[in-house]
């Protein structure tokens, strides 16, 4: 059956799969994050030790990250995610035993590691499993189902008002292995990347060193977007309650409605994205323009020229603009990945979420130590514009590649 072919239903299913495995990834860095903070006074832990260890955990999901693309390439997409969501479940639950900043040092690292595989594995089976008619919206899943994900973690706090942390621990174990179990499971749904793509993996990379394949232009350019993408997702996601209070005089819990705002607008841009995405054929052009506008929309907040009431508004409008551009990103990165190489090129692209993150708070706490709120949103500004930049140079720098993809099952 060739994947333009694949029934709606089979897609349906592929794609909630993946989704979910996704959420379930960003509910782990979440929970992970919440999970510290919740044991913190009795495991003797400082904020800075907390922050330290959440530095840990994407340090190692950002270095192994590439790693994980190429164990994806060797052994196929399905059994890779598979055992990263057992990893980083069971790393969750392991929370429950440590009683050290060692102890707990020791568990980020097999949390990152497990982190790391997310990326390369769902992108790989997303490519090789739904019809290309559908890849947008598919994306578009995927990207929401990190934001539910992202969303659900605080739930780890009423878990442990009604269990103790170490049941809130064990709890927050199940959605991963439950997980790993199903992925494994779905063997015919699932296709294997590595099998449709094997002539085509020879033909392109025939006598070329593997290092020429992340040193192309339009693949060290992605890896750049994602790294900024990510700073600027930091910045507002942890900062921005405070700033906004500090710039505008607005209680926390209004500030915090801001954000939840931004954030909803953001999962609303882009399952709407998703459907521009197969629809058009210059993804470029529609990234280009909501991180333009975007970046024109936070403009107002950097300069402090509105009210407080129009705050919520313009948060909507900023979030889905850039939220809109996820699936014709996505899109990009495939259409710059050579055959049988999406493991190791969304891996090595992806990283560059885990390098900006583990990178950018530092110095927005800066910023905000020094009282210089505003400057996150100037600095929001200048990254959407850079990165709509940065989106017309990976088109001018992309080769397309057309291969034709019979499906099969691993």
């Amino acid at each position: 059956m060739s994947a333009a072919a694949v029934p709606a239903s089979r897609d349906v299913r592929v794609i909630s799969l993946i989704g979910a495995a996704h959420g379930a990834s960003h509910f782990y860095q979440l929970a992970f994050a919440t999970m510290l903070l919740i044991v913190r006074q009795e495991a003797g832990l400082s904020f800075t030790e907390v922050g330290l260890l959440t530095g840990i955990f994407y340090g190692v999901s950002g270095i192994t990250q590439t790693m994980a693309g190429f164990a994806v390439d060797r052994f196929g997409a399905r059994p890779i995610l598979a055992g990263g969501l057992f990893v980083i479940g069971i790393a969750l639950a392991l929370i429950s035993v440590a009683h050290s900043f060692v102890g707990f040092a020791a568990i980020a690292v097999i949390a990152g590691a497990g982190n790391s595989v997310f990326h390369p594995a769902d992108f790989a089976l997303l490519n090789a499993s739904v019809n290309p008619g559908r890849l947008g919206r598919a994306y578009s899943i995927h990207g929401v189902g990190g934001s539910l994900g992202w969303a659900a973690a605080p739930v780890m706090f009423f878990l442990d008002s009604m269990f103790g942390w170490v049941g809130a621990a064990m709890i927050g174990a199940i959605p991963g292995v439950l997980l790993s179990v199903l992925v494994l499971t779905h063997r015919e749904q699932l296709v294997d990347h590595r099998i449709k793509d094997r002539a085509a993996t020879h033909h392109h990379q025939a006598g070329k060193p593997m290092i020429a394949l992340f040193m192309q232009p339009a693949i060290l350019l992605c890896l750049v977007y994602f790294a900024l993408i990510a700073a600027n997702t930091v910045g507002i996601q942890q900062f921005a309650v405070p700033a906004w209070v500090s710039m505008f005089g607005v209680s926390e819990n209004y500030a915090a409605l801001c954000l939840i705002v931004f954030i909803v607008g953001s999962a609303s841009g882009v399952l709407v994205g998703g459907f521009f995405a197969d629809r058009v054929r210059r993804h470029d052009r529609v990234a280009t323009l909501g991180l333009l506008v975007a970046g024109a929309l936070t403009l107002p907040i950097a300069m402090q020229a509105v009210t407080p009431e129009l705050l919520l508004p313009l948060l909507a409008l900023a979030g889905a603009a850039g939220g809109a551009t996820g699936p014709s990103r996505d899109m990009i990165v495939r259409s710059a990945t050579p055959p049988g190489a999406s493991g190791k090129v969304f891996g090595f692209v992806y990283s560059g979420l885990d390098v900006g993150s583990f990178l950018a708070p530092p110095g927005f706490g800066l910023l905000m130590t020094a009282g210089h709120a505003a400057a996150i949103f100037w600095i929001a500004v200048a990254l959407y514009v850079i990165n709509a930049g940065l989106v017309m140079a990976i088109r001018q720098n992309t080769v397309p590649t057309v291969v034709t993809r019979p499906a099969a099952a691993e």
